[in-house]
């Protein structure tokens, strides 16, 4: 029986997400708007910051980062804490998970990078993280994709894919690694969230 009840329960939940794919369901437009303009500013703060010699130490570029970390941390609290009182069908739970994992997955793959670079006293180890991350966000696409049946969110998947590729071609070139990344994380991750929020929007209208 309970095993009848499991097939019936993920039966179901296929179902609602084909149904709210028909429907667009909202992904979390501005969460990764967010994302895009942190994480992105930062990146791109970095390489004005070296390119202008402005910044001179290690530290800066850490607080940077740490900056922007926590100005998007707080953002998703925030704006979690909002969205826990509408209801969310299974589609944006879904989707939901798919980034949180993603989340995790960065976090842990950053922290072995570091490790590796630290114990390898090799600085250029660490350069990984970047393409990784466009990659990771490509799969996050492609499942958003899927599962909305948006189209045009294909194509931000793949853009991520090939942006991951760039971004490892100019590893070697931190500084350029820098601007490569920061443009990316705009264009394939809060230009689609905007896109994402303002269809909502309409839609709520």
């Amino acid at each position: 029986m309970t095993d009848q009840n499991a097939v019936r329960d993920d039966i179901a939940f296929m179902r609602t997400l084909a149904e709210e794919g028909r429907a667009g369901a909202p992904l979390g437009g501005s969460i990764l708007i967010a994302s895009g303009l942190s994480f992105g500013s930062a990146s791109l703060a970095i390489w004005a910051g070296v390119t202008w010699r402005l910044l001179h130490h290690d530290w800066e570029v850490a607080a940077i980062w740490t900056a922007s970390l926590v100005v998007f941390l707080g953002y998703l609290f925030i704006a979690k804490a909002a969205w826990g009182e509408k209801k969310k069908g299974a589609t944006p739970r879904a989707v939901g998970i798919a980034w949180s994992g993603a989340g995790w997955s960065i976090f842990f793959v950053g922290l072995s990078l570091a490790v590796m670079a630290v114990h390898g006293h090799d600085a250029y180890v660490a350069n990984a993280f970047m393409p990784f991350i466009l990659a990771i966000y490509g799969s996050c696409w492609f499942v958003a994709a899927a599962l909305s049946r948006a189209r045009w969110l294909y194509a931000v998947a793949f853009g991520s894919f090939g942006m991951a590729v760039l971004a490892a071609w100019f590893a070697a070139n931190g500084l350029m690694l820098y601007l490569v990344y920061g443009l990316s994380l705009y264009g394939l991750g809060a230009l689609p969230g905007l896109v994402l929020t303002l269809q909502a929007r309409a839609r709520a209208a």
